[in-house]
Formats: structure tokens, C-alpha cells, sequence
């Protein structure tokens, strides 16, 4: 009785231990999550291979979507802008906004669900911190990036000569049955043989299968959050999908059976002896491959339903990301869509810039941009037109007041030397120029961003082929934004454009520029001032001066 007594003091302890341990681990993750919101992303290092791998497996899976191809994603430096935004709590959500922000919506219904989902957050913080919680459960493990490739692939992933593990399977269970019937030394002899031989194939082949195995995890902790999230009184959303909860009840025999997998795996890696030793009195018996095998094979057929469970679980993360990237702004604007060719934007910002300097504008015909260098060109068109990616796939732009139509988005602006390819940099240029020109369309305005024009040519070829080439942009359906020192250029080009210049304000010691967009037409050259204002020799001052006024 005492011994009884003892016992059950000791269960209650550790119970209470436990149970406290857990609320302050609990309450201390709450208190992160809080602190956190509305806090610009403290970017570790990572891999955007990572996050792009849903993006690249199933990003083209919304075919009325426009996509901004490569370049543009390079010449906008999105992959800093994802960074800025990103502050999901789940590989999912990461990964989801990753490939969102490729994607330029045609209607309107995405950009509704989506702001309805982020004023929902952003108005019941206790609800968004309940999310976040069940969220934080499903982590970023590396290996869970890699689950939407598994998915993809499932047909690749089954257990080759499945029918080997199984006869093994079954000789060990007759030989384990003889020797036990039959009482006979040399049968148990056999049994051992038998056993042994399963075991060292199990030691052998199990490193190949554990990759996947974590990967199933993934999809187990995905399953079950989701789970969690449509039966916790603060539930995501007030209408959920009838879809969802279809998936979410044909996938819980699934994560039972891998649940399995999962609690041996741990223990033979926790280090204990006898979890070790359980996993291979386990593994003799080869039941892991086999269940493995049944388990990809109930997968096949069932990745649609799975990656509805993924997209919906993601989008609630990337919405309560964006919304904490809104409150990290200095201030931010829902943008408006008209069905006119015009850009009106009021104190617009680089939402990448600490320290941004806003300009307001109204764009209703292509616009040429000239000023002295490092005055803010490339910059202020950057802003533009990362703000109409924005305001298309996050409903969010970093301006008072932004109105645009919808419309695709390519540019032209940071194009480098391929010495790969043996491509110079005129040819790639001309490439990247005439990949624009393909993707204009009577049905689909497209704004357009080209910085620096044939910059890779000889003076005089470089202006009549830029003038014709934006001479033919100037009658299509788009908006360009063209950033260039050649004024001479506006000769050829007339009321086809409007015209803006960026200056700077020199003295005798100092450049200041008030990155502040002028009308008109700039007439201020600054390039071998700047020579002399980094330190150049005086020498080569003086001879560039004296080349230039002569």
C-alpha cells in the first residue's frame, strides 16, 4: 500500500512538473509571437531555393494567373522583397507567399479573400496568436521544405522490389512459427538466422527510406495542425471550405500509420539503448518498408487533396504575414484598380529603403526619366513597379494612395555579361528588349520598365535604335517607364512621352540629392564631379574636363 501510495505521489509531480513546464513554454512562445507581430522579419540566412520549391513544382498550377518571369524578379530584387514581407511561422506559409508573390491575379475575387482574411488578423489579435500557435507546430524543419517536390513525385518514391521485403516478411514469421510448434533446437537455430539476416538488410537499406520519412512527418504535423485549426474555438476563418474538411477525414487513417514511423524513428535517434535496440527488433521484421510502401501507395491519387490542405493552411500564415508587414510600414495603402491606362500614386516609398524619400506622381502616358547619376532614377521606377506587383498579389502597396489597372509587369534593368553562354552584353539586352516587346497584348495592359536603354552600343546606334524601339512601345497597350541619360533621345520621341528628371545639388565640397521626381527635362550632368568626390587624381579630373569641354 505504501509502495502504491509512493508511486502515485511521484506520477502526480511529474504530471504537475510537466504540465507546468508546458504552460510556460506555451505562454513564453505566446509572448514571442506577440512581440514579433508588426515587426520588420530579422532575416537568418536561408535558401530561396527552399522557400521556391512549392513555387517551382506547382507555382504554375493557376493558369489564368500572369506570371513575372526571371528577369524581372532579378531586376526588382523580389527575393529581398519576399524577405521584408516574410514573417510566417510555418514552411508552408513561407513557401506559399514565395510563389503568391510570382503570381499577378487577372480577377479580382483572390485580392478579396485575401484582404478579408488579413483585416480579420489584424483586427482579433487573439485569434491571429492562437493561429500562430497551432502554426508554430508545423515549424520549418529543412527537410519540410522539400514535401510539395515529395508530393510531386510520389510516383518515383514507392519501394522498389517491394515483393523482396515481403518474402523476407513472411519466411521470418514461418520460421518463427515452426521452430515455436515443432520445439526443435535447430528450428530456433534458423529462426536466429533468419531474424539476423532481415536485420543487417534492414541496417543496410534504411538510410535510403529515412529522407522520406521525415518528409512524411511533414505531411502528418501539416494534417493535424490543420486539424487543430478547424476545431479550436478561434477558428481561421468563419466559413470553412467543404473541401477541406473532405481531405482533412481522408488523410486521418494516413497519419495514424505514420504516426507509428515517426515515435520509432525518434527514439533510435534520441540515443536511447533501448529505443536503439526496439528499432531493430522492429526493423528485423522489415514492417517499416512495407507500411512505408503502403503508405506512398495510399498517398498516389490523393496529391491534389493533400496540396488543398497545404494552400489552405499556407494562406492563412501568409496572411497574417502580410498583415504584420503592413504594420511594420510607416504607413500603407489598400490599393485601387481601374480599367484605365494610368498610374496615380501619392508619397510612394521603396519599400526596401530605411530611410525612403516619397514622391507623388500621376503616370497616364509612358515617361521618360533623365537626371544625373545616382540621383534616384532606377530607384523611384523600382518603387513603381514593385508596388504594382504588390498591390496585385498582397493587396498592399507602400503609398498613401495607389491607383493602377491590372496589368502585366516586365522590365528590363539590371542585365550582366553571360560569359557562360558567350552572350555579350548588347545580345542579352536585345533579348531582354525584345522578350517586352512578345509580351505585349491589345487584351492585357503591361507596364514595362527599362533602365538605361542599349546602354551595350556605340552613341550614335544606341539613339536610333532606343528611339525606335520605344517609338513602337509608345503606340502599344502599355505603360513604360524609361530611365536614361540620353535626352537626346526626347528629339525623336516628342508627346509620345511625359518627362521626368531626378537632380542633385552640388557645392564645392559635397553632392546632395533630394531623390524628389521634377517635371521636365534634366540638363545637369554630374559624372566626373562624382569622380572627384570619391577621390579620383586629380590628374584624371582635370583631362576628363578638358576631354569633355573640347
Amino acid at each position: 500500500m505504501q509502495t502504491a501510495l509512493t508511486l502515485g505521489a511521484v506520477f502526480v509531480i511529474f504530471t504537475v512538473i510537466f504540465l507546468y513546464d508546458w504552460r510556460r513554454e506555451k505562454k513564453k512562445q505566446r509572448k514571442w509571437i506577440k512581440d514579433h507581430y508588426g515587426i520588420k522579419p530579422q532575416q537568418a540566412k536561408k535558401s530561396y531555393e527552399l522557400a521556391g520549391i512549392y513555387w517551382e513544382e506547382f507555382g504554375g498550377e493557376y493558369p489564368e494567373d500572369e506570371i513575372i518571369d526571371e528577369v524581372t524578379w532579378n531586376d526588382l530584387e523580389m527575393n529581398y522583397v519576399f524577405d521584408r514581407i516574410n514573417n510566417c511561422t510555418s514552411f508552408a506559409g513561407e513557401q506559399l507567399l514565395y510563389s503568391k508573390l510570382h503570381h499577378l491575379p487577372k480577377e479580382g475575387a483572390y485580392q478579396k479573400q485575401l484582404e478579408e482574411q488579413i483585416t480579420y488578423y489584424d483586427k482579433n489579435s487573439d485569434k491571429r496568436e492562437q493561429m500562430q500557435l497551432h502554426l508554430s507546430r508545423i515549424g520549418k524543419e529543412e527537410s519540410n521544405f522539400y514535401l510539395p517536390l515529395f508530393i510531386s513525385n510520389l510516383e518515383m518514391l514507392g519501394i522498389s522490389n517491394i515483393w523482396f521485403y515481403r518474402s523476407l516478411q513472411a519466411l521470418l514469421v514461418i520460421s518463427v512459427l515452426f521452430a515455436v510448434f515443432s520445439g526443435q533446437s535447430a528450428a530456433f537455430l534458423a529462426a536466429l538466422v533468419v531474424f539476423l539476416f532481415n536485420a543487417v538488410v534492414y541496417a543496410v537499406k534504411k538510410a535510403e527510406h529515412e529522407i522520406y520519412l521525415d518528409a512524411l512527418g511533414g505531411i502528418i504535423r501539416l494534417v493535424k495542425v490543420t486539424n487543430a485549426l478547424l476545431h479550436d474555438k478561434q477558428q481561421p476563418v468563419v466559413q470553412i471550405p467543404d473541401n477541406i474538411r473532405r481531405d482533412l477525414k481522408l488523410f486521418r487513417k494516413m497519419t495514424r500509420m505514420v504516426g507509428i514511423l515517426q515515435k520509432k524513428k525518434q527514439a533510435a535517434v534520441s540515443g536511447d539503448m533501448i529505443g536503439m535496440l526496439r528499432d531493430y527488433l522492429i526493423g528485423a521484421t522489415l514492417w517499416d518498408f512495407t507500411n512505408y510502401d503502403k503508405i506512398i501507395r495510399f498517398l498516389r491519387g490523393k496529391e491534389e487533396n493533400f496540396m488543398e490542405i497545404y494552400q489552405f493552411t499556407g494562406m492563412i500564415d501568409m496572411s497574417i504575414s502580410v498583415a504584420s508587414f503592413r504594420k511594420s510600414l510607416p504607413f500603407y495603402c489598400i490599393p485601387k484598380f481601374t480599367l484605365e491606362k494610368i498610374l496615380r500614386m501619392e508619397e510612394l516609398y521603396h519599400p526596401l529603403i530605411q530611410e525612403p524619400v516619397c514622391n507623388t506622381v500621376t503616370l497616364d502616358n509612358h515617361c521618360m526619366i533623365t537626371g544625373s547619376n545616382a540621383s534616384g532614377k532606377s530607384t523611384f521606377i523600382k518603387a513603381v513597379v514593385i508596388n504594382a506587383i504588390l498591390a496585385q498579389n498582397i493587396h498592399t502597396c507602400t503609398a498613401k494612395h495607389f491607383t493602377l489597372p491590372s496589368a502585366g509587369i516586365i522590365t528590363s534593368m539590371a542585365i550582366r555579361d553571360d560569359i557562360m553562354s558567350g552572350e555579350s552584353y548588347y545580345m542579352k539586352e536585345i533579348k531582354y528588349l525584345n522578350r517586352i516587346i512578345e509580351n505585349l497584348s491589345d487584351n492585357r495592359i503591361v507596364i514595362c520598365a527599362i533602365d538605361e536603354i542599349l546602354r551595350g552600343t556605340n552613341t550614335r546606334e544606341r539613339i536610333a535604335a532606343s528611339a525606335a524601339v520605344l517609338k513602337y512601345l509608345s503606340k502599344a497597350n502599355c505603360l513604360a517607364l524609361i530611365a536614361s541619360h540620353d535626352v537626346e533621345l526626347i528629339e525623336h520621341l516628342g508627346d509620345n512621352f511625359y518627362y521626368y528628371y531626378f537632380c542633385d545639388r552640388m557645392s564645392d565640397k559635397d553632392i546632395k540629392f533630394d531623390y524628389k521626381i521634377q517635371e521636365g527635362i534634366s540638363n545637369t550632368n554630374n559624372a566626373i564631379r562624382l569622380l572627384e568626390y570619391v577621390g579620383f587624381p586629380e590628374e584624371i579630373i582635370t583631362e576628363a574636363r578638358y576631354n569633355y569641354s573640347h
